[in-house]
């Protein structure tokens, strides 16, 4: 029964560290946004353009995040993300805005990180989750003239809805996704969405999506804002 129970430990052991795997994952990914400023700010009856007035074009912008996802039904899954959101452009005003005209610089500041806690409510060759995307922004929009300048603090934390739902394609490694992240209140409003195709390499995935972060401010320090970064993005990461 000794030599018997020896030779049966290992292959014990081995099930039980499939199971593990098969039941407690996660990803680690890095991806690269190009993407454009569209939309306006307001102050009074001042108001500029990101693209005409404030010479706003696509950029390059970076994202890491990461998650762990676990069997244990009452406890959410965890993603964390940090986002670096952060463009200057110059240009040129031919009219007053919030006291700043001429040759200006503008730095507009959506960097943010945070938490989703989210539930798979459906893991099979659909699925969807669903949770609440924690995030908080330290930014800034700042227009400068050499001699005058408008600064609006962009510094909050909000909670947003989250909603993501994936389609596995039958017999390949491919899958179609989409997600988004959202709030409204009091006139205010952000909203995350994406679409992408990842292809599964063995632990590794390659991704290719589109997505569009919007804000809208209403009379924050006396400032209205509705603008949004919209384009491509590609992203790579290992799924384990």
């Amino acid at each position: 029964m000794r030599k018997m129970s020896n030779l049966l430990a290992p292959i014990l052991v081995a099930a039980s560290v499939s199971v593990q795997a098969d039941v407690v994952g996660g990803t680690v990914e890095a991806s690269y946004w190009h993407a454009g400023l569209s939309g306006d700010a307001t102050i009074g009856s001042d108001t500029v353009d990101a693209e005409d007035d404030l010479d706003f074009g696509k950029d390059s912008f970076f994202e890491i995040a990461a998650s762990i996802e676990h069997p244990v039904p009452v406890i959410p899954n965890v993603r964390l993300k940090y986002t670096a959101l952060d463009q200057t452009e110059s240009g040129n005003l031919s009219s007053s805005f919030d006291g700043v005209s001429g040759s200006i610089d503008t730095n507009f500041d959506l960097t943010h990180y945070g938490a989703v806690f989210y539930y798979e409510i459906l893991d099979n060759w659909v699925s969807i989750d669903l949770g609440l995307d924690i995030r908080k922004f330290d930014g800034q929009l700042k227009i400068s003239d050499g001699t005058n300048k408008s600064i609006t603090e962009i510094d909050e934390t909000l909670p947003l809805g989250y909603l993501a739902a994936e389609f596995a394609m039958p017999f390949t490694d491919m899958a179609l996704g989409a997600e988004i992240s959202a709030i409204s209140y009091s006139g205010n409003s952000i909203h995350d969405a994406k679409i992408r195709l990842r292809q599964g390499i063995s632990l590794a995935f390659i991704e290719l999506g589109y997505r569009q972060l919007g804000i809208k401010l209403d009379d924050v320090s006396d400032l209205d804002v509705d603008m949004d970064f919209s384009g491509v993005y590609f992203a790579t990461g290992i799924d384990f």
